[in-house]
């Protein structure tokens, strides 16, 4: 299976699980010129603007495929009055949400971080952040 394929999967299964949990989830449409994130969601007035990894145990997750435009976007989304926006990683079955500047930060020490690494600093496992956000 492709990467690209991977992803696309995991943006899709992502989606689905907000959904079955009361979520309003929107998967943006592939472009070619790029997108600010993978998914808007929202629950309870309380939105997410979030985009989907697929990590590989191996080696981590290479922080280079943040993109400038994801970041941008991101820290737009901050300073309109969003909140963070999140990456959402996927590790074989487990799903992790972190904050953009929490993996800003881990750039500038890092060029990838390990499963290990992320649990090391501030993150939330899927459930825990669905949780959270619709209280």
């Amino acid at each position: 299976m492709t990467n690209k394929k991977l992803g696309n999967d995991f943006e899709a299964e992502f989606c689905e699980i907000l959904r079955a949990r009361g979520f309003w989830a929107h998967n943006f449409a592939q472009k070619r010129e790029g997108q600010p994130a993978d998914v808007i969601a929202c629950v309870n007035g309380n939105p997410a603007l979030i985009d989907c990894k697929v990590c590989s145990t191996k080696r981590g997750f290479r922080l280079t495929r943040m993109e400038e435009n994801q970041l941008l976007s991101m820290a737009l989304w901050r300073k309109t009055g969003n909140g963070f926006g999140f990456f959402a990683l996927k590790f074989d079955s487990e799903i992790l949400l972190v904050p953009e500047p929490t993996l800003s930060r881990l750039s500038r020490e890092h060029s990838s971080v390990t499963l290990e690494q992320i649990k090391q600093n501030y993150y939330m496992r899927l459930e825990d952040w669905i949780d959270l956000w619709k209280s």
